[in-house]
């Protein structure tokens, strides 16, 4: 009996010592494989600090991993905000990232929708119809205005000496790079680098153009955009300088207004990734597509448009609130995304009470509640595409658009007429629709901030403006009469 419970006693002490030994050496063992692993990823010697080693960013990522975060750094979760905020001691700056540091970005799924796709198909369904008007209107900027990411569609330069950032702190900089067909932003914080990949497109690089990411079924805007004047790379409109930020959300505000169509999963910044149809192309002036394309395949005769709007035989106010939709500034939205159809009320859809309504900004620049303030608009039955033929890119010919002021109005009769002389038809715009910086636009740059100027649409009589285009056409002194 004694001996029975020996070793009964004898097997409580020895088993789970066992397994413990057992356990220890094959944890032992995988973090000696990781190690290795690790090890064979890095360029430099193993004695060096991982905050100065140079790591094979490109092999790390085909593996999920990015660069270590070095021992020195510090990390934490916002729970709030949903990101990762790495900083550096004594520094003042950080980085915000989504992914846990020392990880990369995850890669967009192909999962299922949703939401039911209500009806649009894309412009390529628009194109076997109406090819003339189709081949003109993919160069506008509505259908610029977002796209896919490649060396084809970004303005900004990759070459060596024109491809970085710097700012205002010398150990926090920006590269460019170019990895076959795709892009990324390289980030160098303190000797510690990440890269995000360059995906999305967003803006037709008229003034400039900003860069999304997935991170699995989530959007986020890059800390570096490309402004086309003065041509180079700053960090994007409302960031920090210095900091590296890739945490910023894009919401489904901004996508209504960038794409036709996205399945909005949830907030805030959830897509299901198939489903985008980039640029703002037919279906968000004439409605979704599929029954009017269905019909016309099955009756190839008619002549007779089906299931689809002309927003020519809306009215006034219907065709305007297809314009603002995305041109009345940033009201909150109302009703669900993509929910606005071409006949509706914009009010409907979009609180205008909380727009703000009176500021040329970044956002559109409110060009449909500037135009509202304007006379011209006030005494006539005028619309946007009045001015602006929304299937042909007419961006920058003043004189075209000239030409159409002066459908009501008699050029002789402009106060400057007889200064100018016949060139008063060569440019109304510059005068009566001045280009001009605003506080509601910066750029935030080592060397100081940049304000961009804005078209504002309040047409009107503008001195400053008026004496600047006078000094543009004639460098003398300008003498009024």
């Amino acid at each position: 009996m004694q001996r029975k419970w020996f070793i009964v006693i004898l097997g409580i002490i020895l088993i789970p010592t066992c397994v413990w030994l057992l356990y220890d050496n094959g944890e032992n063992q995988h973090a000696q494989q990781l190690i290795k692993r690790e090890k064979q990823l890095e360029i430099a010697e193993p004695s060096q600090s991982t905050q100065t080693r140079e790591f094979d960013l490109a092999a790390l990522a085909d593996r999920g991993l990015g660069q270590p975060l070095p021992t020195e750094f510090l990390s934490s979760w916002v729970a709030e905000d949903e990101y990762w905020f790495v900083g550096y001691p004594r520094a003042d700056v950080g980085v915000e990232i989504p992914f846990p540091p020392g990880k990369i970005a995850k890669a967009s799924t192909n999962t299922e929708p949703v939401n039911e796709n209500p009806g649009f198909v894309g412009p390529q369904s628009c194109r076997e119809c109406h090819r003339e008007k189709f081949e003109s209107f993919i160069h506008t900027a509505h259908f610029q205005t977002s796209r896919l990411a490649s060396p084809e569609t970004v303005h900004g330069a990759f070459t060596e000496g024109r491809n970085e950032m710097t700012t205002r702190e010398e150990n926090v900089t920006f590269e460019m790079v170019q990895r076959n067909d795709q892009l990324y932003q390289r980030v160098d914080f303190y000797g510690w680098r990440f890269e995000v990949p360059m995906q999305i497109v967003f803006g037709s690089a008229k003034m400039g153009e900003s860069y999304l990411y997935w991170h699995g079924d989530q959007l986020y805007q890059h800390n570096v955009t490309y402004l086309t004047d003065p041509d180079r790379w700053v960090n994007s409109p409302g960031y920090v300088d210095g900091d590296a930020a890739y945490a910023r959300p894009i919401p489904a505000r901004c996508v209504e207004c960038h794409t036709t169509y996205a399945d909005f999963r949830e907030e805030r910044n959830h897509y299901t990734p198939g489903s985008l149809i980039l640029g703002i192309s037919c279906e968000r002036c004439h409605g979704p597509g599929r029954e009017h394309v269905a019909y016309h395949q099955t009756h190839p005769d008619s002549r007779e448009a089906k299931a689809i709007t002309n927003p020519r035989q809306l009215t006034r106010q219907q065709q305007l609130d297809i314009c603002g939709q995305c041109h009345s500034g940033t009201a909150p939205r109302k009703t669900t995304p993509f929910a606005f159809r071409p006949g509706d009320r914009v009010t409907d859809h979009f609180d205008m009470s909380k727009a703000h309504l009176d500021d040329n900004r970044v956002h559109t620049s409110n060009q449909l509640n500037r135009l509202s303030q304007s006379k011209c608009f006030q005494e006539s039955e005028m619309t946007c595409a009045d001015c602006h033929n929304p299937h042909q890119s007419e961006r920058g010919n003043m004189r075209l658009f000239s030409q159409r002021c002066i459908q009501c109005h008699d050029a002789q009769a402009c106060g400057m007429a007889e200064q100018i002389g016949e060139r008063i038809v060569e440019n109304c715009i510059d005068c009566h629709m001045p280009l001009r910086n605003t506080k509601k636009l910066r750029f935030e740059t080592a060397a100081g901030k940049l304000f961009p100027p804005l078209r504002d649409h309040h047409v009107r009589v503008d001195e400053l403006a008026t004496e600047a285009y006078l000094k543009s056409i004639d460098p003398a002194p300008a003498v009024r009469k």
